[in-house]
């Protein structure tokens, strides 16, 4: 799933038209509004960080990096610039560069949180959980009401085995944020990191509730329906066990492999059976006997 970005542009009439498009999610048009803008006033940034933040939202990340190119050509301290360099890089996951934008554009304003935001997610993502909990904590003090970094901020925090901690934050967030569907994918993913199959589930309904043709959506909750079939549940990690770091748990799997090799693979077995069998009854809970639908081209 994409995420949500948010971007500054100047003052002015064709910057006000500009972001009244995007927000409508009229991405051609405001695309050509942004071309005006440059027509208008070709040797100023903002006109090249609103075309960079258009197409960012089309998902044509060489164009959007071309025109941070082009307003950090007329300010190279411009932090806007900075900003959708980062944004570009970390959607096309590439890390290093994505972080050093990042770094660049707090050095020249250390208060754009969503920077360390996508940080905390580059870190999650990367299996750095302490390193993620601190970015998305300096998120938060910059921007302590934002319902999306709080349910970030539980997931890292069940990442980081912290569960209480995780549902304080959970609690916050959906305090501060009802309405986006991001904020419901992360709670769904902190509850089923605590082992909390029930409470995911309740959360995924809510993301695809308000964003039913988003793909990761659909797909993580297809799974929560299938983690709720307890003969599913019984061969996935209890919660008893996702409280081991991952090097115990292999160490236990290869004694268990060795000393009960038969129990095993029985388990193996029984494990595949029921994953098996689970998908499918979730296939017909949400369709029916019907073939699922296409995805769609994007």
């Amino acid at each position: 799933m994409s995420e949500e970005i948010n971007g500054p542009v100047p003052p002015g009439v064709r910057a006000e038209r500009f972001q009244r498009l995007l927000g409508w999610g009229k991405h051609k048009e405001a695309l050509a509004e942004a071309g005006e803008w440059l027509r208008e006033e070709p040797e100023t940034a903002g006109p090249y960080n609103a075309l960079a933040l258009a197409y960012i939202n089309t998902d044509e990340f060489d164009r959007a990096l071309e025109c941070t190119n082009q307003s950090l050509r007329i300010d190279p301290d411009d932090d806007d610039g900075w900003f959708f360099r980062a944004v570009i890089h970390y959607a096309t996951n590439e890390w290093k560069l994505m972080r050093e934008a990042a770094e660049e554009a707090l050095r020249i304003n250390p208060y754009r949180a969503h920077l360390y935001y996508l940080l905390a997610n580059m870190h999650n993502k990367q299996g750095k959980f302490e390193q993620a909990r601190v970015s998305i904590e300096q998120a938060l003090e910059i921007d302590a009401e934002n319902g999306l970094y709080h349910a970030l901020h539980s997931y890292v925090l069940a990442n980081c085995l912290r569960f209480d901690d995780s549902i304080e934050s959970a609690e916050t967030a959906l305090r501060e944020d009802v309405e986006r569907a991001q904020t419901f994918l992360y709670l769904g993913w902190a509850a089923d990191r605590r082992g909390d199959a029930k409470g995911a589930k309740t959360m995924m309904e809510q993301a695809i509730r308000l964003d039913p043709d988003d793909e990761q959506i659909r797909t993580e909750y297809m799974q929560s329906l299938q983690k709720n079939f307890w003969f599913y549940r019984i061969f996935t990690l209890p919660v008893f066990f996702r409280r081991f770091k991952p090097w115990k748990l292999v160490l236990i799997w290869i004694i268990a492999s060795i000393v009960f090799r038969p129990l095993v693979i029985l388990l193996v077995i029984l494990y595949m059976l029921s994953f098996m069998l689970s998908k499918a009854f979730v296939h017909v809970q949400v369709y029916g006997w019907r073939r699922a639908p296409k995805r769609r081209e994007k």
